[in-house]
């Protein structure tokens, strides 16, 4: 274990107060899957697991890509020791005004108790697309969040509790509850305490026909709640977020942990999630058919923009609009992002001191993809995500045909917190950003007449920069 890993660890011992971090051992209260798509026939699997001896009561929201509207919410009651696995995949809407139209759905064929929604098929809502976009099909891709809303004790607890066949005790119980009369509809806090931690997650985007898949990173946050909150919600309601979190938050940098406050919730989870600067990596070789593309997601980017005005709040620039983005896309952001190949080169201007050329791209609504391609080739689509929000970025003129990207923002402004060790302002530099590179390579000739095909993913990494005032 490194010595900054140490401090921070010793730091959020002796941290008393409940204050959000990002949990490098992969539990917490809080899971947050950057990224699924049910574009390109892709189908998204995933598993919540309950590592503790505790009935927990969760909170798992589908939100789309382009503002993180709910396309899907409900809640998943787990025993000891439990997990919860769904799957989700494209399909046509039924919906009244959208019948026909490419959506996606949901199914699971998991015991545990999941409350009012169709295990067998539950369908995407497009009702909740009230602006932006028109087109359906941005909620084909997006994010999710996993919360944990609390423990379930006393009788309604027992009905979660798996039995030695397999089966929760109860499941029934848990809907009534629910209902009209129900001790939930009445009270969603009876026969509730804390929340209390330890949900991992496993997520994975497949090809089921080509035979790929590609491992998501899950962020885990910890500490996340105010001490004694336990906002059980019922299962429609998408309303509990990530705006919930107790206003502090525990921050590693390169230099050193801090322990900061914040006015709202929203802006600690932000400042956990935060990066002034990005690493991601590609690998285009032509022997096999190289694609790559880089997935940015921004989970709380909606809690500072304003559609209706066309403006934002700190961390993100005053003015929304940039002309990369499309105005329906709810603006974004500008970086830029200075590309080398493995062997250190980069693209350069003639005559220039330095001469590395800094390339201005742009990330476009919460949930953007960036697909790289060699040097004067034309845009088309991504054959790995098949997405809609679609950048594209050159690879080195002449180079090697993999190497990594560095991005930086442009005219973002600083999140603003209270060191509480010091007393003094601090401001955090970046934006709320995190994300995975997918890649695919396929062998023409692994054996004759047969083609094989390799999918693979690397977290983004990132770096955060603090300046104390």
């Amino acid at each position: 274990m490194n010595m900054m890993l140490r401090i921070f660890i010793l730091l959020l011992l002796s941290f008393q107060a409940s204050a959000v971090f990002v949990n490098p051992q992969g539990s917490g209260e809080v899971l947050l899957i950057p990224y699924y798509s049910v574009n390109n026939s892709l189908n998204f699997n995933a598993t919540v697991t309950n590592t503790t001896e505790d009935v927990k009561a969760i909170k798992i929201t589908i939100r789309e890509g382009l503002n993180g509207y709910a396309m899907l919410s409900y809640n998943v009651y787990l025993g000891p020791n439990d997990t919860w696995s769904f799957v989700m995949g494209p399909w046509p809407s039924s919906v009244d005004g959208y019948v026909g139209q490419d959506f996606g759905a949901l199914a699971s064929k998991d015991n545990s108790c999941a409350p009012m929604i169709n295990k067998t098929l539950q369908e995407f809502n497009p009702n909740v697309l009230v602006d932006g976009s028109e087109n359906i099909e941005r909620g084909r891709e997006g994010f999710i969040e996993i919360i944990e809303m609390g423990v379930v004790e006393g009788y309604l607890a027992n009905a979660a509790v798996v039995s030695h066949d397999g089966e929760p005790e109860n499941c029934a119980l848990l809907q009534e509850a629910w209902e009209p009369g129900g001790v939930w509809h009445a009270n969603p806090n009876h026969y509730m305490e804390p929340a209390s931690g330890g949900l991992t997650a496993e997520a994975d985007i497949t090809h089921v026909e080509d035979g790929i898949n590609y491992s998501i990173p899950v962020v885990a946050l910890a500490d996340f709640f105010v001490e004694g909150d336990h906002p059980h919600v019922s299962p429609g309601d998408s309303g509990l977020s990530l705006d919930a979190a107790a206003p502090k938050a525990t921050l590693l940098t390169d230099e050193k942990p801090y322990q900061l406050s914040f006015e709202r919730g929203i802006d600690a989870v932000s400042a956990v999630l935060m990066a002034d600067e990005l690493t991601s990596t590609y690998a285009l070789d032509t022997p096999v058919n190289g694609l790559s593309v880089t997935v940015y997601s921004q989970p709380t980017r909606r809690f500072y923009t304003d559609y209706a005005t066309q403006t934002a709040e700190p961390p993100y620039s005053s003015e929304m609009n940039v002309m990369m983005c499309p105005p329906d896309h709810y603006g974004g952001t500008e970086m830029n992002q200075a590309v080398f190949d493995r062997e250190s080169d980069y693209d350069s201007v003639q005559g220039t001191v330095g001469g590395m050329i800094q390339i201005k791209d742009s990330l476009c609504g919460s949930v953007s993809v960036q697909k790289m391609v060699f040097p004067d080739t034309l845009p088309s689509a991504d054959d790995i995500t098949g997405s809609d929000n679609l950048q594209f970025q050159e690879i080195v003129t002449g180079g090697t045909e993999n190497g990594f990207v560095l991005s930086r923002f442009l005219n973002t402004r600083p999140l603003v917190a209270t060191d509480i060790n010091s007393g003094k302002t601090v401001h955090i530099l970046g934006l709320p950003v995190i994300g995975v590179s997918l890649g695919r390579f396929t062998n023409f000739n692994a054996q004759p007449n047969i083609l094989a095909q390799y999918g693979f993913s690397h977290g983004i990494k990132s770096k955060v920069t603090v300046v104390a005032l």
